[in-house]
């Protein structure tokens, strides 16, 4: 169920994606759990489109609760993880907390490189979502690193 709201979100009908997306959320509790994977993921795909949608603190709320779930099921270091924590880091960027983003970042960058091999395509995203918030932090000669490390790979 949770693919159509995906469907919907990229095909840029983010208030009907939203709206199915809270009854797939609903529905996914109600079958499982909160912790169940697939009320996680519904979860995060809610989250994904608040955030689209410009529903930051919604979109914060959501993606929070994804992370602490991911963590307590699978550790910090796990793929799930990582990929929550990119997203939330995401959304705090989108709402100017640029610090609190690049703490986020910075851990899910260093769990990439644990996890891969240095041209793996999640840690050359990850190294361009924290250039990214570097350079809205003004933090210019850091971000121009990372994307030097991004172009050489």
């Amino acid at each position: 169920m949770e693919n159509l709201t995906t469907i919907l979100r990229k095909a840029r009908k983010v208030q009907e994606a939203e709206d199915f997306g809270k009854q797939v959320l609903k529905a996914q509790t109600k079958l499982f759990s909160s912790d169940h994977p697939e009320t996680i993921i519904a979860t995060e795909n809610l989250a994904i489109t608040l955030r689209e949608a410009g529903k930051l603190q919604e979109a914060e709320n959501f993606q929070q609760q994804v992370l602490n779930a991911w963590t307590e099921s699978f550790g910090s270091s796990h793929p799930h993880t990582s990929r929550a924590m990119g997203n939330l880091a995401r959304i705090l960027r989108d709402t100017g907390m640029l610090q609190e983003a690049e703490n986020f970042q910075q851990q899910v960058l260093n769990a990439q490189i644990e996890a891969f091999e240095s041209s793996h395509p999640d840690i050359i995203r990850a190294m361009e979502n924290l250039a990214i918030t570097l350079r809205q932090a003004q933090k210019l000669e850091e971000a121009e690193k990372f994307g030097q490390q991004v172009l050489k790979v």
